[in-house]
């Protein structure tokens, strides 16, 4: 045996470098998530101060014509995509979950700060 590196058999196992942008989604995802809650708040006072949202309350008109199923399902891609980019090693479906992730939470504020408009 000699020490020549071009006579040493190659190792089955290739070589892959550290993961530094699953990381970085990761944590940019959770910072989104965690701005999603105070954001949501903020939407719904803003939306509880028109004078639309005071009639709706006090007498039932001019309230929302948005279905709830759509306020559902904007929240249901969120948490399936937010749970993908925490949970999956494929760096190309973690990229796409997570803006879906971002693009499922700009829906939803969207949807709830047009709420009685």
């Amino acid at each position: 045996m000699s020490n020549d590196p071009r006579s040493r058999a190659a190792s089955p196992v290739p070589i892959t470098p550290p993961d530094v942008e699953g990381a970085r989604l990761r944590k940019r995802s959770m910072f989104w998530a965690g701005m999603f809650v105070p954001a949501s708040l903020l939407a719904g006072i803003l939306v509880l101060t028109r004078e639309d949202a005071a009639s709706c309350l006090t007498h039932g008109t001019a309230c929302d014509s948005t279905p709830g199923l759509v306020y559902v399902a904007a929240l249901v891609i969120f948490v399936a995509a937010l749970v993908t980019v925490q949970a999956t090693s494929r760096p190309e479906l973690r990229r796409a979950a997570f803006w879906t992730q971002i693009g499922a939470e700009s829906v939803f504020l969207f949807l709830l700060l047009v709420a009685f408009s």
